[in-house]
C-alpha cells in the first residue's frame, strides 16, 4: 500500500509478480479524501466527487497530518481548520452532529477503503500487508500508522521507506547487476507535497541506500500554485 498526499495505490503479489489493482471505478489510483455527510461517510472516489460541494466536511493531507500535535510548526503552516485537546483532531459535520476525530482514525477509515478495494479484487480476506511511508516519518508518525492499520483490521508485516520501497521495485527483477563493484542508481521522487532524492548501490540481491535527502513542502502542488498565481495575475491585467 502506498498512501500518497493526493492519491494512494494498492498492488497485490501473484502469479510471481506484482499487479497494480484498480478500484470501483477502475481507476488504479485512488483519491486520499475521507468525507462527512448526514447520513455517511465518503472515502475515495466518493469523496472525491463532494469535494467541492462538501469541502468543510473533506479531510485531505492524511498522511502529512498522521501523528502530529496541533503545536507543530509544521501543521500551523499547513492546515489552519484543526482542533485539539493536545492531540490533533478533525472537526466535522457528521450525522448532523458536529463530531471530531484524530487523524489516527481518519486515516484508519481510508485504510479501510483500501482494504475493502483490494477484498473486492481478490475476493477473498485480507489482512496481511506492506505500507509505503516518507523516509522522513518520525517514529511517533510511523507507530500512528501502525494504530490506524490495526484499528482497519490489518496486520502490517512492515513498514518501508517509500524510498526504499522503490529502489526495491527497480532491481528486484534486475538480471545484470554486478557481484563485486556496486552500481549506483539516484531515485528523484517529486510528488503532490514532498521531494525525495535518494542514492542507492545495487548487487546482485543486495541493495544499500547510501544517501537521501528531502524537502517535506516542495512537489506538485507547489507548480500548481505558481500557474495559477501567473495565469491570475495575467487575467487581472
Amino acid at each position: 500500500i502506498d498512501i500518497g498526499n493526493l492519491q494512494s495505490i494498492v498492488a497485490v503479489a501473484r502469479n510471481r509478480g506484482i499487479d497494480v489493482i484498480c478500484n470501483e471505478v477502475s481507476n488504479r489510483f485512488t483519491p486520499s479524501l475521507v468525507g462527512f455527510g448526514p447520513k455517511q461517510r465518503y472515502l475515495g472516489e466518493t469523496a472525491k466527487t463532494q469535494e467541492i460541494s462538501n469541502s468543510k466536511n473533506t479531510v485531505s493531507s492524511l498522511k502529512r497530518l498522521l501523528g502530529r500535535t496541533f503545536a507543530d510548526r509544521e501543521v500551523q503552516e499547513i492546515e489552519k481548520d484543526f482542533i485539539t485537546n493536545g492531540q490533533l483532531a478533525v472537526k466535522v459535520n457528521y450525522l448532523g452532529e458536529q463530531a471530531a476525530f484524530t487523524t489516527v482514525q481518519i486515516f484508519a477509515m481510508y485504510l479501510t477503503k483500501i482494504k475493502e478495494i483490494t477484498t473486492n479484487e481478490l475476493r477473498g480476506p485480507v489482512s496481511d500487508c506492506v505500507i509505503a511511508v516518507p523516509s522522513w516519518f518520525t517514529d511517533v508518525q510511523r507507530r500512528a500508522a501502525l494504530d490506524a492499520a490495526e484499528i482497519a483490521g490489518l496486520n502490517v508485516l512492515r513498514l518501508i521507506n517509500d524510498s526504499t520501497a522503490t529502489a526495491l521495485g527497480y532491481g528486484i527483477t534486475k538480471t545484470d547487476l554486478p557481484e563485486d563493484k556496486p552500481r549506483n542508481v539516484c531515485f528523484v521522487d517529486i510528488g503532490h507535497s514532498s521531494y525525495t532524492v535518494t542514492v542507492v548501490a545495487f548487487i546482485k540481491g543486495q541493495l544499500t541506500v547510501k544517501a537521501r535527502t528531502f524537502d517535506r513542502h516542495f512537489g506538485g502542488r507547489n507548480f500548481d500554485r505558481l500557474l495559477v498565481d501567473h495565469f491570475a495575475a495575467e487575467f487581472k491585467t
